[in-house]
């Protein structure tokens, strides 16, 4: 052997065992690195913070209840800064002693962990006593609301974060009641030994200003008479910072502007408030194209022109143009806004419309004249006088006591409701409650084919409890006809019908009532139904429903039959988007009648109700 080999052979002997070395230490490396992932994580012993709360504060991050959810990675430095942001969330809320600890218990591949968060809250500090010293002539009315507005009382826990909050609320008090300029000075005595707390605030008012002049400025085609009578205050008035926000809220209602800025100029010498409201314009003509899928009308589309400040006066031109496979229509308005003072608009519209339903076929010729209003920031009111020419087609045939009337119907009638909405969102309301009601007679008299007088009564509650909503409603309708009228001679396209996918989700559209002989429905003159539902996360903007509605509708007025109620349970899922919630539901008919097929699928957008 020559040297050459043997000195490769050392270096071979050399340089393999540390090849073995790097290559096993690299794979235990890896092992080392596996992530961890948190299973679950448990906290306890919290009463006064809500684990809510606590999730908001902490980085790690909970676990989600969806099983098919990756788990969240384990950091266990970030844990242990966690121990100090709770007690952090502690002493905001009155706790300054609160001790905060994890336990971690790994799975045996070492891969997964359950965290324990364990928390000694300890004694909380109590206000004492508190002194709020209000300065100046105050009303008697608006030292009552100041008193009553501040979170902080005497004998219950003493929150910083409600201090803080309390030097806000007051100033706010005063800026809505003339007083912009005010001074509020706070001092909280803490003694974190004996648990108590002393706080006292001194509150300067300032000087009491009114409202002087308003200039506008930005506007080059809308008139300034058009912006100012939005305005919900007169030169003279006690300043307030909320008759300001409603100023340009309904300056901005009116669809005239892409922005709306509202500054305030104080004059010192005069104790006035000067306003100068900054707008600017929108284009005068957009065109907005829409489609969308449903369960019943499947591929629908839309499109909807607008001309803003038509002939000037603020008043808008819309035309509106829908096609689907079970409607048409095209809809000519026109809106002249502040016809009755503000918030208010008259309106007439012209619409053709055709509908090929299970129930009818028809094509209508209608024509309406009315006003709106809005009041008490919740109310919505609505006046009109119609016109509507009718010629039906498909109308189901005879049953045992009557004909379906059909043909040509001539209509004149009146309609009008009124709306009281307090929910926090109209596509998808978690919270709130919206009633309405209407009522419509018609008149032979004013040449119409029949009298009556139909009106319903509508009423929905939505609470939010745990991220969880709860949600319910119901709906009456009554048809009273009168005169030589008779109860059958109410044209089929004006009588109630029920089931489908915003009504009693267990029955086929339009199918839940009275049939003729051949299975068609042929709708009544009385209505009931109402819905119980559940909605509740899943994962990320996936939702889910559990529903119970039930319903029927009746032959004659006032004919209900609690016993002849149907039932329909059921579960949808949603998935949250911009333009409200896509749905998917199922819905079983309990007590279904011989030949309605119990098991319904429904998609579409939006909340049932």
């Amino acid at each position: 052997m020559t040297f050459r080999s043997r000195l490769q052979g050392a270096y071979l002997f050399l340089i393999l065992p540390l090849a073995i070395f790097f290559l096993v230490n690299s794979v235990l490396g890896e092992t080392d690195q596996t992530t961890v992932r948190i299973s679950k994580v448990k906290v306890k012993g919290t009463r006064a913070v809500s684990i809510k709360e606590i999730k908001g504060r902490i980085a790690t991050e909970f676990p989600s209840l969806n099983p098919f959810a990756k788990k969240p990675e384990f950091d266990e430095e970030a844990l242990k800064e966690d121990m100090i942001r709770i007690q952090r969330l502690y002493a905001d809320h009155g706790y300054y002693d609160t001790e905060a600890d994890y336990k971690l218990k790994y799975n045996r591949e070492k891969n997964m962990v359950e965290i324990t968060i364990e928390i000694k809250e300890g004694k909380p500090i109590i206000l004492k006593d508190l002194n709020i010293d209000i300065q100046g002539e105050l009303s008697k009315d608006i030292r009552k609301k100041i008193l009553d507005s501040v979170p902080l009382k005497v004998n219950k826990t003493f929150s910083p974060i409600d201090y803080q909050a309390t030097k806000g609320i007051i100033s706010s008090i005063l800026a809505d009641n003339g007083y912009p300029k005010s001074d509020i000075e706070g001092q909280a005595l803490v003694n974190r030994v004996e648990k108590w707390a002393k706080v006292s605030f001194k509150v300067n008012p300032g000087v009491l200003y009114r409202f002087g002049s308003v200039n506008v400025e930005g506007n080059e085609k809308v008139a300034t008479n058009i912006i100012k009578r939005e305005v919900t205050f007169k030169k003279g008035d006690i300043y307030s910072t909320r008759k300001i926000n409603d100023t340009q809220a309904r300056i901005f209602q009116l669809d005239l502007f892409g922005s709306v800025l509202i500054n305030t100029n104080f004059d010192e010498e005069q104790k006035i408030a000067n306003l100068n409201i900054k707008v600017k314009e929108r284009k005068p003509g957009t065109v907005k194209i829409g489609v969308g899928f449903g369960s019943l009308d499947l591929a629908r589309g839309q499109v909807f022109l607008t001309q803003r400040n038509l002939f000037g006066g603020g008043r808008r031109l819309e035309v509106t143009g829908k096609a689907s496979f079970i409607t048409q229509r095209l809809q000519t308005s026109v809106i002249q806004p502040y016809i009755i003072g503000k918030a208010s608009e008259l309106f007439w519209n012209l619409n053709f419309i055709r509908d090929t339903l299970p129930a009818f076929s028809d094509l209508m010729f209608l024509t309406t004249t009315g006003v709106r209003k809005r009041f008490g920031g919740v109310f919505n009111a609505s006046g009109s006088f119609n016109v509507q020419l009718t010629r039906l087609s498909g109308v189901p045939g005879e049953i045992s006591d009557f004909t379906v009337p059909r043909g040509n119907f001539f209509l004149t009638f009146f309609n009008s409701g009124i709306e009281r909405n307090t929910t926090d969102n109209i596509l998808n309301p978690t919270r709130g409650t919206i009633a309405t009601f209407s009522l419509e007679p018609s008149f032979k008299a004013l040449g119409s084919d029949v009298n009556y007088i139909k009106s319903t009564l509508g009423l929905s509650g939505y609470k939010k409890l745990f991220n969880v909503v709860f949600a319910s409603r119901i709906l009456v309708g009554v048809i009273e006809p009168f005169g030589v009228t008779g109860t059958f001679d109410i044209p089929i396209f004006k009588r109630f019908f029920a089931g489908g996918p915003t009504s009693v989700r267990g029955f086929p559209f339009q199918r839940l009532g009275p049939l003729d002989k051949s299975g068609d429905p042929i709708g009544g003159n009385s209505l009931l139904e109402g819905s119980f539902e559940t909605r509740f996360p899943i994962y990320k903007d996936f939702g889910g429903v559990v529903f119970f509605d039930y319903g029927n509708v009746y032959s004659k007025a006032f004919d209900y039959k609690l016993s002849e109620l149907k039932y329909s349970p059921g579960v949808g899922l949603r998935y949250n988007t911009l333009i409200g919630p896509i749905r998917a539901d199922v819905g079983y008919a309990l007590n279904p009648e011989p030949g309605i097929r119990r098991i319904q699928f429904w998609f579409g957008i939006g909340q049932a109700f």
